[in-house]
Formats: structure tokens, sequence, C-alpha cells
């Protein structure tokens, strides 16, 4: 099979992440709340206390394989991306997305917060700023709401990072501004794949601009 089209279908596959937290979420006891809990709770492992899902193995190791599918795609679609310095931005921002959001399942929230907090802001950071990049890359490029879309989903994920950081959930819950800010990127990440495998490369989708 060919890189670019390996790469594609591994960022395709990082909406498993979603599967895993609906699966996690199921087996909360109490119920889990996506307005009012934190997604990190999903994979709390002290279930001793009540404020766990004994499904956690399968959050933390979603958030592994979700950063390994991040960065082993972003590694064999680099032909596809070209060379361009938005589109080497997005790239290397992606990779160390991925590292964050392998360290926030190495390290759940209860077992070590310190670095789980840690990972969990290079994760949220990175992978909206590789969302920003990669629209500035893609502005010039048809279809042109490819490039407005990843603007403004940067956007908005930074936007909702700073509420979270801010600890202010504006009425939504904490939640719901957590997932604003980290959920994009695995369904603009499954875009991308989407559309290399229906064009067989992103040709006239992705147009890298000859200066930053």
């Amino acid at each position: 099979m060919p890189a670019p089209r390996l790469g594609a279908l591994l960022w395709i596959a990082c909406l498993q992440y979603f599967l895993a937290e609906a699966v996690s979420a199921s087996a909360w006891s109490g119920g889990y709340s996506l307005s009012r809990n934190y997604i990190s709770d999903l994979g709390a492992s002290r279930c001793d206390v009540g404020l766990c899902s004994p499904w956690h193995v399968v959050m933390n190791a979603s958030f592994v394989m979700q950063g390994c599918l991040m960065i082993c795609g972003a590694v064999l679609l680099r032909s596809v991306f070209g060379g361009g310095v938005w589109t080497r931005a997005a790239l290397i921002l992606t990779a160390t997305a991925g590292l964050g959001v392998i360290g926030v399942g190495l390290a759940p929230e209860d077992v070590a917060p310190g670095a789980h907090y840690f990972s969990a802001g290079i994760n949220i950071f990175s992978a909206n700023a590789s969302m920003l990049c990669m629209g500035m890359a893609l502005r010039a490029g048809r279809p042109q709401w490819l490039g407005a879309l990843g603007l403004f989903l940067g956007a908005l994920g930074m936007a909702a990072f700073a509420l979270l950081a801010a600890k202010i959930d504006v009425g939504l819950g904490v939640g719901i501004v957590e997932r604003a800010a980290a959920d994009p990127f695995a369904l603009w990440l499954a875009l991308l794949g989407g559309l290399m495998l229906r064009n067989g490369r992103l040709h006239d989708a992705w147009a890298p601009l000859p200066h930053p």
C-alpha cells in the first residue's frame, strides 16, 4: 500500500477516539456527564472512590493509539503536503499533539496529575495551532472552504483552550468547553484523510503557498 494512502487511513482511524469515549462513558458509575465531566475523567484508574469508568483502560489505550495515529500519519503524508513553511509547521505540530495525547494516556489524571495536565496542554495547543497552520496553507487552494474551515476550527479551539485554562465555562459546562478545544482536531484529520482517499491526493485542495 502506498505510504500516502496508508497515512490517510491512519488519520481517518483517529475517529476511534470517539468510540472509545462512548464505551468508557457508558460504564461510568452514577452516570457520566458530557457537560460536567472532563474527558480525562474517563481515564481515571482508581475506581475505589467510585469516580471512574471500569473501562478506563479502553480510554487510556485510545489516547495512546490516537497519538500514534497522528504521528505515523504525519510522517507518511509528508510528500503529499509539500514543503511550504505552513505545511511543515502543521505536520510538526500534528506530531507534537500526538506526543501530548500519548502522555495523557500513559499518565492518568489520578495517578500522575502533573504529567497528565502538562501533556494535555501540549496536545490541545499543538492540535489547534496545527489546524491554524493548515488553514493558512490551504487558503489559496480549492475548494476554498477547506482553508477557511481549518482557520475557523483552529481559532475556535484556541479560544476554548484559553477558557479552559482560565476555568471559565461560559455556562456550557467544563466538559463542553474542553471538547470544543480538543475534539475538532480528530474530525479535521479524518476529513483530510477522506479527501486524500477520494482524490488520490489533495492536489487542487492542497496548494501550499510559495511563502509563509
